[in-house]
């Protein structure tokens, strides 16, 4: 064929196929079978291998490109991604008005009014027409570049529909990325085929899709897109309202929810929310709530916005999904601070999209208060359509046993157990030995943010707890080669191994011991700011309350339950043993103050230790900055993992760079 001929080909077939993809995707309305559409596919395929420099940068066969390489990157949002302030009723969404019409001085207002899909939140940013970045939410500042697997999405276009208007110079476009229940159940049929774990619900499933390394995967998923909003529009004419940007949207060909509503008044407003609420089982797709904004931008702008979410909008959720079953049994888990929790142990049945067999009942008091028994039918609902819970008894059983009332032991351990604090609902398991809570805090001794014991996990600690070889957290360090081999699933090798984890994690900083200990109230940061404090165990065990309480953001809880654990004797004989077998005990040297003040930190590759967000979290709390891409004002680069261009040009520009480890001195204080 000549080139000529088969440059014209490929245009048509181009746009055949993306005028295909509008109809089915977008409009819901398609013309040809899919056997037809394939065989539009086929031909413009080998017509591009044929012809590679025919090839368009917005051709259809680009929506499934090549495997990402490593991780996703990190992209800062030009203009901050907020969340919505949610109602639960519509005397919380008529005091909602209220501040609107106050706030504008007047109550002479219209409406937009949406639909709220149960999805993942995306940004999508078109240059000249054409898609050049897909984003994910992330934190609101930071995101995810997911381009490859937007580009997957048929419902987005690979180009802006002009239809003979003007296209923006720049628009950034937002919106939901989604699943609907056809393709969630498909996903989860074949995930269960292959024995792979279900994804809980549609949201969850379209997040995970949506940040896969391979877009063929992701767009065999089925996602879609619907736009509710934009950041920013350079070019192509102004506009004024909310009800103007889904007009240009729906002309530029990017898909717009077809039950959104224009509303004049506040019961119309109402009037929507309970025809969207009834509609909402009979949707193909997952809806919360609803989502209603004040349409004029002019009137936005003078409500303006929090630190979070925009005071000219607001989502009123729909009620938890609910369902009613039975209890089948009430059983007391001890957690790993001692608290028991009882929990209902339930006829599993669908609420919600998941299958439901167990929900807290947080407290004893809980308990009393419902009138809840074994046998009784109950209400469940998903609070906030994630955390299951039970509202009422509904009926009771026929032969029902005593509302169950706090035992008078540990259903571990069966020792006694105290209110710690009267003025607490929660009971605590106060035996040291006990099991279940010895159990919980060596996992959480030996976890990835406290000494990092790698191989040790739930398995290892229930077999080890079961026969007796340890009684605390110090007796990890006294096991040896043929106490694993004693346990059935341990060869020499993987002794060896988790023994050398045992030895390497004897000289982690204090900070990670503190934490590790698992203080009441004591989390990781807490513990960095104990350590920096006080530099080693002595000093800390032996500081009063008026040292303890000037240390910042250690306030009376805290301090006192630092000064409790300190005082037990058991704290005592854990810490004599951890000093015989070689433990550090100590801080590195604290870094002068302000040392890190106003460096440029810039992570790559993916790291083990923290996400990119927890990483970045850290080096902010030390007064430095984050950025997105390697530059000369770039002070240092964090490599993980598959690390990429910005190794290279970090190299390049002659930036220092350091690894996970080198990374963690530095924030830990050492030089």
């Amino acid at each position: 064929m000549e080139k000529k001929l088969a440059k014209q080909e490929i245009l048509t077939l181009s746009q055949q196929i993306e005028e295909h993809n509008y109809k089915y995707y977008v409009l819901d309305q398609p013309v040809i079978a899919d056997q037809e559409y394939d065989e539009l596919f086929k031909r413009l395929s080998l017509l591009e291998a044929e012809f590679p420099d025919l090839k368009m940068s917005s051709s259809p066969t680009l929506r499934v490109g090549a495997k990402v390489a490593s991780g996703l990157k990190t992209i800062h949002h030009s203009v901050k991604m907020l969340s919505l302030d949610n109602t639960y009723s519509f005397d919380e969404l008529k005091a909602w008005f209220v501040r609107v019409f106050k706030g504008l001085g007047t109550d002479k207002v219209d409406f937009s009014v949406e639909p709220k899909i149960d999805g993942v939140s995306a940004s999508l940013l078109y240059e000249n027409g054409l898609l050049t970045l897909g984003a994910t939410r992330g934190d609101g500042e930071v995101g995810e570049d997911v381009t490859h697997n937007i580009r997957a999405i048929r419902s987005v276009p690979l180009e802006l529909r002009s239809k003979g208007g003007v296209v923006p110079r720049l628009i950034e476009v937002r919106g939901e990325v989604y699943m609907d229940k056809m393709a969630f159940a498909k996903v989860n049929d074949e995930r269960k085929a292959r024995g792979e774990d279900l994804f809980v619900n549609p949201r969850n499933a379209a997040s995970g899709s949506l940040k896969l390394l391979d877009p063929a995967e992701s767009s065999r998923r089925k996602l879609r897109f619907f736009a509710h909003s934009f950041s920013r529009i350079e070019g192509g004419g102004a506009i004024k309202t909310h009800a103007e940007f889904l007009a240009m949207a729906d002309q530029f060909g990017i898909a717009i929810n077809p039950l959104n509503r224009s509303c004049v008044s506040v019961d119309e407003v109402i009037d929507v929310c309970r025809d969207l609420e009834r509609q909402r089982q009979g949707l193909s797709y997952d809806v919360d709530g609803v989502v209603v904004k004040v349409n004029r931008f002019e009137a936005q702008r003078t409500l303006g916005e929090t630190m979070k979410s925009p005071r000219w909008a607001v989502a009123f959720k729909f009620q938890a999904y609910q369902a009613t079953t039975t209890v089948k049994d009430i059983v007391v888990q001890v957690g790993r601070t001692g608290v028991l929790t009882p929990v209902a142990e339930l006829e599993p049945v669908a609420c919600g999209g998941v299958t439901i067999s167990r929900a807290t009942l947080h407290n004893f008091d809980e308990i009393e208060r419902l009138g809840i028994s074994k046998g009784d039918r109950v209400l469940l609902e998903r609070a906030g359509d994630v955390i299951p819970k039970i509202v009422k008894v509904i009926s009771q059983a026929d032969e029902r046993a005593e509302v169950s009332k706090l035992p008078a032991n540990c259903s571990s351990c069966r020792d006694d157990f105290i209110d710690e604090d009267p003025e607490m609902v929660a009971y605590r398991c106060i035996n040291p030995a006990c099991p279940r809570q010895l159990a919980r805090r060596l996992l959480h001794f030996a976890s990835r943010g406290a000494m990092d014991i790698e191989g040790m996990g739930e398995s290892v600690v229930e077999a080890l707890v079961e026969k007796g070889l340890v009684s605390s957290v110090a007796d990890i360090y006294t096991l040896t080669k043929e106490d694993f081999l004693g346990l059935s699933f341990f060869a020499d090798k993987k002794a060896e191994k988790l023994l050398g984890a045992i030895e390497t994690s004897k000289a982690r900083p204090l900070s990670r011991l503190i934490f590790g200990l698992g203080i009441l109230n004591i989390g990781e940061k807490a513990s960095l700011l104990l350590a920096r404090r006080f530099s080693d165990m002595e000093t800390l065990s032996r500081a009063g309350a008026d040292e303890m309480m000037s240390v910042a953001e250690i306030g009376e809880v805290s301090s006192a339950a630092v000064l409790h654990f300190f005082s037990q004797k058991e704290t005592r004989d854990i810490l004599v043993k951890l000093s015989a077998c070689g433990m550090n005990m100590k801080e590195p040297e604290a870094v002068a103050a302000g040392l890190l003040f106003g460096k440029v930190f810039v992570f790559t590759g993916e790291l083990v230790r923290w996400t990119r967000g927890e990483a970045g979290q850290l080096v902010k709390d030390l007064g430095a900055e984050v950025g997105v891409a390697v530059t000369k004002k770039t002070d240092f680069v964090v490599a993980g993992e598959g690390a990429g261009s910005k190794l290279d040009k970090a190299r390049d520009l002659g930036i220092k760079i350091i690894n996970e480890e080198q990374f963690e001195e530095m924030v830990h204080g050492k030089k």
